[in-house]
């Protein structure tokens, strides 16, 4: 009915998942529990991405060695931010996506494709990666959790340090933590509107 919002969504899930949510600088004294990361995995998996493919791969720094590890990677602006997380998330690409094709429901030509063209390959589970990733930010949103990106860091570094025998590749850091009212992000920056985003043609 004309008037009526398209949304299914109420307005109090619209606020947590994208107007209210901020990437947090400062988290409350509570950590984060794996049991929620794997609930928000098996909720988030289901997104669409191109043929059905699942290449995200996360790797959790749970431990006081792996957040020191990682960190060391951080640009040295991003050492304090990820100091400060309760949690850790390195968000990887799995250059091997298509060894799971018996559950992904991949065929054993497109595997055989893939193989053949490991460019092709790394463009292909970058792209669903970061696709997933955006699912996941929403994800851990929807179970409460604030999350902020970090791109300055030096992939290869983190690679050769944690992925050294996997064909896992880091594509971005997620600090990840439960709000406190005081964010430390700022004031709210401005969004472009519509007109200026979309085309009709």
């Amino acid at each position: 009915m004309e008037g009526m919002s398209p949304f299914i969504l109420d307005d109090d899930a619209r606020e947590a998942l994208f107007v209210g949510a901020r990437s947090n600088l400062k988290f409350a004294d509570r950590p984060v529990s794996m049991d929620t990361i794997i609930e928000v995995w098996d909720l988030i998996k289901w997104g669409p991405t191109a043929n059905n493919t699942v290449p995200l791969r996360l790797v959790a720094a749970t431990s006081d060695d792996a957040r020191a590890r990682i960190s060391s990677h951080a640009a040295e602006g991003n050492r304090a931010k990820l100091k400060a997380a309760p949690l850790i998330l390195v968000a990887a690409r799995d250059e091997r996506f298509h060894d799971h094709f018996a559950v992904t429901g991949g065929t054993e030509t497109a595997a055989a494709r893939f193989d053949a063209d490991p460019e092709a390959r790394t463009r292909f589970s970058h792209t669903n990666a970061m696709l997933q990733t955006g699912y996941l930010i929403l994800g851990l949103r929807s179970a409460g959790l604030a999350v902020r990106p970090v791109g300055g860091f030096d992939r290869a570094g983190v690679d050769a340090d944690v992925f050294a025998d996997s064909p896992w590749r880091s594509e971005v850091l997620l600090l990840v933590g439960y709000p406190t009212d005081d964010h430390g992000a700022g004031d709210r920056k401005g969004r472009i509107d519509a007109t200026a985003a979309i085309r009709e043609i």
